[in-house]
């Protein structure tokens, strides 16, 4: 789901939520305030009637979030902060001080987070959930409607193989070296993959690996990756090369347009009463 405001954003609200200011624009009994406009407009660099349309989205979303009684637990704060912390390689003591150093406290952050997992949660459950996916026949239209975003694959290779993913780097390691066991903490999934849908790293890793061995582990900053090679396939070209490339950009489109037509909707059904501008 498209984020409807930045963590900038969220940090400006806080520290002016004290601020006595008139009132712009009253969204089903939720004010909007001068003051907030002029600090979306001056920070994100937009344009009044942006910043006005991405505040009035702001109520209207966290209004249906609170109607749908979308709960989430301090584990799941803590578990998405550890992820934060740990792809971007810094401690949580580092990340506080980040923090302070940007104004923002760490209970705001703590809150803003919590809000991103209640509209993740709100998108999965009421929007994604309309989404009907694609036929075969859906995606070759669309591939012979776009081929210009997909010029780049005509020389893929599609790749078979296994992912082993674990946070414990000892347990993947003893999993590649029994790969026919089953080693609890380690997870396997089979993965027919295109060469133009991977990072050129993981491609040069690949390729430089035997088939029927396992490729270097990878530290993703979350866990441990590892990719057992089944086959490195060949050349494809056309919509098989593409395919999987097509699908990720056919479901980027039709998520981008549940959101805004969602948002439309309650849009349309809501009381917004502009008092001064």
């Amino acid at each position: 789901m498209k984020k409807i405001l930045p963590l900038l954003l969220f940090a400006l609200l806080s520290a002016n939520a004290q601020v006595i200011d008139a009132i712009a624009i009253d969204v089903d009994g939720e004010p909007i305030t001068i003051l907030e406009i002029q600090a979306v407009q001056e920070k994100l660099n937009m344009s009044k009637k942006a910043a006005v349309e991405a505040l009035i989205k702001d109520r209207l979303e966290k209004s249906a979030i609170e109607k749908a009684h979308i709960r989430i637990s301090d584990q799941e704060i803590n578990e998405k902060i550890n992820q934060i912390a740990a792809r971007r390689g810094m401690s949580l003591a580092q990340m506080r001080k980040v923090l302070k150093k940007n104004g923002l406290t760490w209970q705001s952050y703590r809150e803003q987070l919590g809000m991103e997992i209640k509209k993740e949660k709100f998108y999965q459950q009421y929007i994604a959930s309309t989404i009907t996916p694609p036929s075969e026949k859906d995606l070759k239209l669309y591939y012979e409607t776009h081929k210009e975003k997909f010029g780049n694959l005509s020389s893929a290779v599609q790749m078979s193989l296994i992912v082993y993913a674990s946070k414990n780097s000892k347990k993947l390691q003893e999993a590649m070296q029994n790969p026919m066991r089953h080693i609890p903490g380690v997870e396997q999934k089979n993965l027919l993959a295109s060469t133009a849908e991977m990072a050129p790293q993981l491609v040069q890793l690949i390729q430089s690996t035997p088939e029927g061995s396992f490729t270097q582990p990878i530290n993703t900053g979350e866990g441990f990756v590892a990719y057992y090679v089944k086959s490195k396939g060949q050349g494809q070209g056309g919509f098989a090369s593409a395919r999987n490339a097509v699908m990720m950009q056919w479901m980027q489109e039709q998520r981008i347009k549940a959101g805004s037509d969602f948002f439309n909707k309650l849009k349309t059904n809501a009381k917004i009463r502009v008092i001064r501008l």
